[in-house]
């Protein structure tokens, strides 16, 4: 099973906002240590660094047989038969749909950074739209 596209997008927003996010958690929580409300915000900080590193990328593959990808270290991975895929289409998301992994009315979404997508119409109705820097590589790999 050969890969025929391999696209890795850095999550640029992630990475900034989400480890901003805690060092104002880490700094508000010092302004008074003797709070017990230090110790939620510290954890908190905690939570944001874990999530940036975990959607710190989005990588995705194609091959012969399926579309693949997954996030920062890949934890997990989500795969899905070329054969499911009915049509595919490059879209532009709202910003207010978001990051990360989203399910919105008539889509679930997929991405890291940017606004750009491949949204793929799977045979069974159901919708997927997977974020990229790379929209027009990625649907012609899929296309292809």
């Amino acid at each position: 099973m050969s890969v025929r596209y391999h696209h890795t997008q850095r999550g640029d927003l992630m990475l900034v906002m989400l480890p901003l996010g805690a060092v104002v958690c880490v700094a508000v929580g010092s302004l008074n240590p003797t709070h017990p409300v230090r110790w939620v915000l510290w954890g908190f900080a905690v939570i944001f660094v874990v999530v940036a590193w975990l959607f710190s990328s989005l990588t995705v593959e194609v091959t012969e047989d399926e579309v693949r990808w997954r996030f920062g270290p890949g934890l997990w991975t989500h795969r899905m038969p070329r054969a499911d895929i009915a049509t595919t289409q490059v879209v532009r998301n709202s910003v207010l749909n978001g990051f990360g992994i989203r399910m919105r009315p008539g889509f679930r979404l997929y991405n890291v950074s940017g606004l750009d997508a491949v949204e793929l119409r799977l045979k069974s109705g159901e919708v997927r739209r997977i974020g990229t820097d790379d929209a027009p590589g990625l649907a012609a790999a899929l296309q292809s």
